[in-house]
């Protein structure tokens, strides 16, 4: 139905989950996309921190192989004095030493020495050493210019493909590759003697090894640039040994110090450049990636494809249980009606106002309609006179009995005195207060007075019969006399003690009865005896009898009445508590609410009779 409570249930159900759902995951994918990128962009400048400082450390290696020179001694010497001296000498310690500085490092593509004294100079390239060559004129070099002016003691000049220093090296074996070259300015250190210029060509593959482990190929760009804008090394091959002049590169050039990334969205590239700025001795690099949104947000797409994968199966559960739930929950809704359809042909009048168009709507409609029937039925003038005259007679025939009973013992009981049976005139009368106290059916509740004054007149009647072999002690706080509390619930548990743990015991019985006012406001009740007690295994057994399913003996029926009349009347503030030692002691213990207002019978408990 389009009203009916399952349709509206569902509805509430779908959209107090779906919707809330929905809103998590678009937040949540927001936060975690600025956290990720966040994050991504952070890890990659340390990369490139990293990077950057292998880059300065193999320069560092790089300039520490000249040092080996000033170590030997010979060819220091040969420096000193120039290479004409002592010519064929000299030759020999000449070649000996540049092949040992050409093979000390696997990246070295060529070395030129020049000698200030002679202006000789000697080249390897390709493992061999050159003939001698001259150069009259070294500042047409660039770098031995700039390092004779400064007098710095190396020098990095860009990328830039391998030249033949001297044209004394054979290029026709091994074309031209793209180096860096490191030149060195040499000198005594004693005496400060300008001894020459040292030149090593660096192939790119230590460099290309250093950077290519920290982008993305095809995906993502790398560029090393150096001092004058020239990219030392790029991801991009025809940028190498190149001056780069791009609006972004310009951007980072004129970036503070402290800035790290930026986004960038242009016609080629769209995305963010992360970049790193550093410092070695001579020269400043910056070394600088960039990512493409797609790979900056993609762990953060790869969250949400997760989230909404797993949110889709949610829902479809959350949808599969709403349905499953709104079935239940009217279930017995539908049932109630059938049931009342069938209550129309017969015995109960009950009504209700009108509760709307719904299943609620339909069960007024209903029960109105029985109201009627019951009506049409009531109207019978003479099926309810039979009815109350036959309910009369059997209250008559009911009473009948108890009353004449009762009206007798009166008669013994007058007979008695008159003949100084004082004794068994009290018996006859703590067995009449007994009857006539259990003949009250009109009365649920009786205050604590009054069962203690029935429990008394049980104890008088049961002392007599066992002469006085057994004690009783009753201790009740003042002030709880006018205690309402359920008729009988002391007596059959007295009365258990007599049955089933007195008359086995051959020493005296005991039987402590306590009363006393809890500071929750509960009355609690302790029935304590000496008689034989029940085993951990036979309490259990009672205490299980006393559920629903328990299985009932002889010695839990009264307590099972017991428990099941507290919990109709007070629910789960009552409690009936059972402890026991074998052949020592049997104690039952009861916790009632102390006052309980007017028709407040707590119905919950009532299933668990």
């Amino acid at each position: 139905m389009k009203n009916s409570i399952r349709s509206k249930l569902i509805i509430l159900l779908l959209i107090a989950t779906i919707i809330p759902f929905g809103l998590s995951i678009i937040a949540n994918y927001f936060y975690t996309k600025n956290t990720v990128t966040k994050e991504f962009v952070d890890t990659n400048h340390d990369l490139l921190k990293r990077s950057g400082n292998d880059l300065l450390n193999y320069f560092n290696e790089i300039y520490g192989i000249p040092l080996s020179i000033y170590s030997n001694r010979p060819f220091l010497s040969v420096l000193e004095n120039g290479a004409t001296t002592y010519i064929e000498q000299n030759s020999a310690e000449i070649q000996r030493s540049l092949l040992g500085l050409y093979f000390s490092r696997r990246e070295i593509v060529q070395l030129n020495l020049y000698f200030t004294k002679g202006k000789d100079d000697y080249t390897v390239y390709n493992a061999k050493v050159s003939s001698r060559g001259k150069m009259y004129n070294f500042n047409q070099m660039p770098a031995y210019r700039n390092l004779s002016f400064t007098r710095g003691s190396y020098y990095i000049q860009p990328t830039h493909p391998t030249q033949n220093y001297n044209n004394l090296s054979d290029f026709r074996i091994a074309p031209p590759k793209q180096v860096v070259s490191l030149h060195y300015f040499l000198n005594n250190v004693t005496s400060d003697q300008w001894l020459g210029f040292l030149s090593i060509d660096i192939e790119l593959s230590r460099i290309k090894e250093i950077f290519d482990r920290i982008y993305k190929k095809g995906e993502e760009h790398l560029y090393v640039v150096g001092d004058g804008n020239v990219v030392l090394y790029s991801s991009e091959k025809k940028l190498i040994g190149k001056k780069l002049d791009t609006k972004w590169y310009k951007k980072i050039s004129s970036a503070r110090s402290d800035d790290t990334s930026f986004e960038w969205k242009g016609k080629d590239f769209s995305g963010v450049y992360v970049y790193d700025k550093m410092m070695s001795n001579h020269q400043r690099w910056t070394v600088i990636k960039s990512i493409p949104y797609k790979n900056l947000y993609y762990n953060s797409t790869q969250l949400l494809k997760i989230t909404v994968t797993l949110g889709a199966i949610s829902v479809l559960l959350v949808i599969i249980l709403t349905i499953v739930v709104s079935f239940r929950f009217t279930r017995p809704i539908r049932i109630l009606i059938r049931d009342m359809q069938r209550i129309e042909k017969g015995e109960l009048a009950v009504s209700f106002d009108s509760l709307g168009n719904d299943e609620f709507g339909q069960l007024g409609k209903h029960f109105t309609s029985m109201v009627d029937t019951l009506n049409d039925l009531y109207i019978k003038e003479y099926k309810l006179q039979i009815e109350n005259k036959t309910n009369q007679l059997k209250v008559l025939q009911s009473q009948v009995n108890p009353h004449f009973l009762y009206n007798a013992l009166q008669s013994i009981g007058t007979l008695s005195l008159k003949n100084d049976g004082i004794k068994v005139y009290r018996l006859i009368m703590s067995l009449s207060k007994i009857m006539r106290y259990s003949m009250k059916n009109n009365e649920d509740f009786v205050t604590l007075k009054d069962e203690i004054n029935h429990i008394k007149d049980y104890l008088a009647l049961q002392n007599e019969r066992y002469d006085g072999k057994f004690v009783y002690n009753l201790e009740v706080d003042e002030g709880l006399n006018k205690v309402k509390m359920p008729k009988m619930i002391l007596q059959p548990i007295v009365e258990n003690f007599f049955k089933h743990g007195f008359e086995k015991k051959q020493i005296l019985g005991v039987l402590n009865i306590s009363i006393h006012k809890q500071p929750d406001f509960s009355l609690k009740i302790v029935i304590a005896d000496n008689g034989e007690g029940a085993t951990k295994e036979e309490v259990e057994k009672i205490t299980a009898s006393l559920s629903d399913d328990g299985l009932h003996t002889t010695e839990s029926i009264g307590l099972k009445n017991i428990s099941d009349r507290i919990q109709f009347y007070y629910g789960k503030k009552a409690q009936l508590k059972i402890e026991s030692v074998k052949y020592e002691n049997f104690v039952v213990t009861i916790i009632i609410p102390i006052e309980m207002a007017k028709g407040e019978i707590n119905h919950e408990g009532s299933t668990n009779r």
